[in-house]
């Protein structure tokens, strides 16, 4: 008799252990789907290494204060966060305006970029760098007309592939 009481007090243990950790499995997949982690962005930044770049993914969230691409443009000139990463321009360059109409981004970024400093690629490498992480992450942007200090110095066009 106490052997059956015993078999039956860890049937209904274990049963009661499976069910918390269903209702808590289920519960952390409710919460999981219901949190918003921002729309992934991929950041091409150049390597330290000659030739070579490193790819990063972030999650930027709705920001109220800037459209999508804005905050893009902020979170590409502040930098990689990781190491061995190159800027695309000098340290302090900041996006002045940035807004697109009909395909085409226009991009006012400041005067601070002309200033050539440590680990920084060339001007026209981090434009041309730029164009390529805006091409890959907003696909209805087609051009890029970029302004240094409100003169126009760029423009850079989506390369256009066959779909075959």
């Amino acid at each position: 008799m106490n052997k059956l009481k015993s078999k039956s007090k860890n049937k209904v243990f274990i049963i009661s252990i499976i069910v918390v950790f269903l209702l808590s499995l289920v519960l952390s997949l409710i919460l999981y789907a219901r949190k918003d982690y921002g729309t992934r962005r991929t950041f091409i930044f150049p390597s330290v290494d000659e030739g070579k770049y490193i790819v990063e993914t972030r999650y930027l969230t709705k920001n109220p204060e800037k459209s999508d691409i804005n905050y893009y443009i902020d979170e590409l000139l502040l930098g990689s966060g990781t190491e061995r990463t190159r800027l695309l321009f000098t340290a302090g360059t900041s996006n002045l305006s940035c807004f697109e109409r009909n395909g085409v981004l226009y991009l006012n970024l400041s005067d601070t970029l002309l200033k050539m400093g440590d680990n920084v690629i060339e001007i026209e490498e981090g434009a041309d760098l730029l164009a390529k992480n805006v091409f890959q992450n907003f696909k209805e942007i087609n051009e890029i007309d970029i302004f240094i200090g409100s003169k126009f110095a760029y423009k850079k066009q989506k390369i256009k592939t066959s779909d075959k």
